[in-house]
């Protein structure tokens, strides 16, 4: 079974504005999470923006991330394939904002999944082979990959995005009881900035 679903790395530092469950370094965007699990979403996003070392509480920490350009928006983070003991985390320098960027692979062409580990992609007619670290893979080919049949990756999307907007959906309680005065902000820059509402 291939599953693909969408992870943030983990916020740096202890987050010292709201409750967060710590997970691996790869959180993974569930799509019914708890508020703690938002609250880690959010300090993954939050906690990388200029100037929030600067703020005194949640409401300054959410208007670092508000008062960002959404052209310059970047979360690290993607989307993880796994199939049976294989799976293929985002390499570095990739962000989940870019999640779309896989409907692409569609059109015949190779996206870029990042670096260190460098994660490639090849296109094998009606198959899509990720491969797990370009590093690994051997002059046989036989390295860690991951095959996706082409015809499977529209569904596998749908789901990434059913994950999204469930996250989205929980974002607005949490932000409503964190910040109340900027919930809606936030939850509409989420969305703006993951692109998660647009149709597919």
């Amino acid at each position: 079974m291939i599953t693909m679903s969408p992870v943030l790395e983990r916020g740096v530092g202890h987050c010292p504005f709201w409750a967060v469950e710590p997970g691996e370094f790869h959180l993974t965007v569930p799509r019914t999470p708890t508020p703690a699990q938002v609250g880690e979403l959010v300090w993954a996003m939050v906690g990388g923006v200029d100037d929030v070392d600067r703020a005194s509480g949640a409401v300054e920490a959410v208007d670092a991330f508000l008062g960002g350009d959404d052209d310059a928006f970047h979360v690290p983070g993607g989307l993880r394939v796994a199939s049976g003991d294989v799976v293929v985390q985002p390499g570095c320098c990739i962000g989940l904002e870019e999640w779309r960027d896989w409907l692409d692979v569609l059109a015949g062409e190779v996206v870029w999944l990042g670096h260190s580990p460098d994660v490639r992609v090849e296109q094998f007619g009606p198959v899509v082979r990720i491969w797990r670290d370009e590093d690994l893979v051997d002059p046989k080919f036989t390295g860690p990959h991951v095959d996706i049949p082409r015809a499977a990756l529209p569904a596998l999307l749908r789901d990434v995005r059913l994950d999204l907007v469930g996250f989205l959906d929980a974002l607005g309680p949490w932000a409503r009881s964190t910040v109340p005065a900027r919930a809606d902000r936030l939850v509409a820059a989420v969305d703006r900035r993951l692109v998660i509402s647009a149709p597919l």
